[in-house]
């Protein structure tokens, strides 16, 4: 499946990439300004859709076996289910900065077995087997990603205040809380990348609030075939309900080694 992921993904960002900086986008409010949608959106999902379910039948799969959660109200069952945020970071694609994502996985019966993040206008492919470790395809070189605790102070902390939500659920102050540990603090609203970051060293600690299961599918088998952990704001590790697709996940994203003082600091706000 991870090579049916992987060109799914591409196909995706080819859409992205053709429409980039482009001004016809028909950008729709899905709740408020800060909520968006555009046809890019649309036609990325569409094509990772239809792709799957062609090279899953060719496989010998029958179509019913074949489920889909997808941020764009796509939502099928199936033994193997595909995960899809076809652009992760809307907003920042829609606004005109490159910082936005594919994302799709896989699981089967279940378990999460397999993710991609593909950077079209980098094109950086991030990628994880479940047993098989993660690593990165960049501009066709492959960079193997280790468990490494770097310095917190010689890294960033990614967080993100840009609904309303957020600051509601008190992320400005958990970041203030935090803020002393770290040479800074980044907002790159796009999920996908941020965990990405935690594996390449960027970032020593990612928060997030109000994220769905598919903006960070991909990110958390990564970060787990290399050693780091997601939990949520009580310290547990993050699970996935397949059976709520709405459901949401707010997460701390950190070495081990580093938990127990990144919670103890956030519960002090």
């Amino acid at each position: 499946m991870l090579d049916i992921i992987k060109n799914a993904a591409k196909a995706a960002g080819e859409i992205q990439k053709t429409y980039f900086r482009q001004t016809e986008l028909d950008v729709v409010q899905k709740t408020n300004h800060e909520n968006i949608v555009t046809k890019v959106d649309l036609a990325s999902q569409k094509i990772i859709h239809e792709y799957i379910l062609k090279h899953t039948k060719e496989m010998g799969i029958d179509p019913a076996d074949v489920g889909f959660i997808g941020e764009e109200d796509l939502r099928t069952t199936g033994d193997h289910m595909f995960i899809i945020d076809p652009l992760d970071g809307t907003s920042n694609f829609a606004t005109g900065t490159e910082e936005f994502l594919v994302l799709v996985a896989y699981f089967f019966k279940g378990e999460l077995r397999s993710g991609v993040a593909y950077s079209p206008m980098k094109d950086y492919m991030y990628v994880a087997e479940k047993g098989a470790g993660a690593y990165a395809i960049k501009k066709g070189k492959r960079v193997e990603f280790h468990l490494r605790n770097v310095d917190l102070q010689n890294s960033f902390l990614l967080s993100s205040m840009s609904y309303h939500a957020e600051i509601q659920a008190g992320i400005p102050e958990i970041t203030r809380a935090l803020k002393p540990l770290f040479r800074g603090v980044r907002m790159y609203g796009c999920a996908g990348l941020e965990l990405a970051f935690m594996l390449e060293g960027i970032a020593g600690v990612v928060v997030g609030y109000g994220v769905s299961i598919w903006d960070i599918a991909p990110g958390l088998l990564m970060l787990r075939e290399v050693g780091y952990e997601l939990y949520d704001f009580q310290g547990k590790l993050v699970a996935f309900d397949l059976t709520q697709p709405k459901k949401t996940y707010p997460f701390l994203a950190c070495h081990p080694d580093n938990k127990k003082e990144i919670m103890k600091r956030m519960q002090t706000y």
